[in-house]
């Protein structure tokens, strides 16, 4: 119990330190409301089951083994998130509005594309990966696969509180911040982030 309670204290204190789900969850909020934030908060966590349960299993820890599909992963985790980056940055240069989207068409982003937004994202951050593995064998300790599918859901379902949060702030602030100036602002900060994170996830 002590080990279970020891991972919860120390994953909620990673969630502190925003990270591209929380971006991402922040722009689809923007974007579509707080039911498009929590759809992209939906995702995030379902990658975060799945990065967890894999961690549980043992496949994240075979990827750290090899160079090669370690690497090829955060290539694609860098393309992704500098996909999302200059989308964001192509809407602050036209001065597009964040309470408009195009996948979502005139009435914003769609759950369907919220949701994916927020999964991919989480799915690609090799660090995610990393994080459960480095984390994982700490708190086990003879704990056996109950501690570990524990584990493996309770994160998911903290980071989907957290983000959720996030979700629902930022679509009260939606008619606020809807302004062109303000929207190119955000919308120019986001991408900005996303591809420095992209970038500095290829040179780690």
């Amino acid at each position: 119990m002590n080990d279970y309670l020891s991972f919860l204290a120390v994953g909620a204190a990673a969630m502190v330190v925003p990270g591209p789900d929380t971006l991402v969850v922040l722009r689809a909020a923007l974007t579509g409301g707080s039911s498009a934030g929590l759809w992209a908060a939906a995702g995030s966590s379902a990658g975060l089951l799945l990065w967890g349960s894999a961690t549980v299993v043992g496949v994240t820890a075979l990827l750290t083994l090899s160079a090669v599909a370690f690497g090829a992963l955060k290539l694609v985790g860098a393309a992704y998130l500098c996909w999302l980056g200059v989308q964001a940055l192509r809407s602050a240069w036209r001065g597009d509005a964040l309470t408009g989207d195009v996948e979502g068409g005139a009435g914003g982003l769609s759950s369907g594309a919220a949701f994916r937004r927020g999964f991919l994202s989480d799915l690609a951050n090799v660090k995610v990966g990393l994080f459960w593995t480095a984390l994982v064998p700490q708190f086990m300790h003879g704990g056996g696969p109950v501690l570990g599918a524990a584990m493996a859901v309770s994160m998911p379902a903290m980071a989907f509180a957290w983000l959720a949060g996030y979700a629902a702030l930022a679509g009260r602030l939606r008619t606020a911040l809807s302004g062109r100036r303000v929207s190119r602002g955000v919308n120019g900060a986001t991408g900005g982030v996303m591809v420095a994170l992209a970038a500095k996830l290829t040179s780690v």
